[in-house]
């Protein structure tokens, strides 16, 4: 009986061991893995805005020069960073990271790049997104070009009225099966479009990493 008891408290002793072994490696490839992964997701995340705002039109560091915007406050779904940017010093474009939640598999996080002084579109990009393959997921540049006919649009080309798809009577194409996901990406855009008509020279007046008051 007693060396049953031993046996067991060798056991118990050695699974010990191995746990905290296991925890310490873990944490340890933890530890090496996050800074990479971060660079990564801050690569990932630079290469988007710049298909969204060319890299020449501006001089400063976007990431620096973000702000949340407050869901309670502004109308949007959710927090919603903005990456302003700035060629010597000058305000040229803001970059709004819209989320709809009226997809048709739910949330559509888009990137709405817009300049600061004509308020026309730079660009759209859809970065995140359920959608049916095949369907849904035309929003994509790289499956078609159906993001590029928001370039250089504004709330007056077209009129307030055609910012919706043609089944609604607007003036943007929706996709073949398929006009609840495009319908979704309109009205997000043209709602992105008007708090930009109202905010955006507040916008470059928030401070860095700071929020809508």
């Amino acid at each position: 009986m007693k060396q049953h008891i031993e046996a067991m408290k060798k056991s118990g002793i050695s699974l010990a061991i191995f746990a905290l072994i296991s925890v310490l490696l873990v944490a340890t490839t933890n530890s090496l893995t996050k800074p990479k992964i971060l660079e990564n997701q801050a690569r990932m995340l630079l290469q988007a805005l710049n298909e969204v705002l060319p890299a020449s039109h501006y001089d400063n560091d976007l990431a620096a020069g973000k702000i949340i915007l407050n869901p309670q406050k502004t109308g949007f779904s959710q927090n919603t960073p903005v990456y302003l940017a700035r060629k010597q010093g000058k305000p040229i474009a803001a970059i709004f990271e819209v989320t709809t939640l009226k997809g048709y598999s739910g949330a559509i996080t888009l990137l709405i790049g817009i300049h600061a002084g004509s308020q026309t579109i730079s660009g759209v990009r859809v970065v995140k997104h359920k959608e049916t393959p095949g369907l849904g997921d035309k929003m994509e540049i790289k499956k078609t070009n159906w993001a590029l006919n928001f370039n250089n649009k504004s709330l007056e080309n077209p009129e307030i009225t055609g910012w919706h798809v043609k089944k609604d009577g607007g003036d943007f194409d929706q996709f073949t099966g398929a006009t609840i996901t495009p319908r979704a990406i309109v009205n997000a855009v043209r709602s992105t479009l008007l708090f930009a008509q109202q905010n955006m020279q507040s916008l470059f007046q928030q401070q860095s990493q700071g929020s809508i008051q």
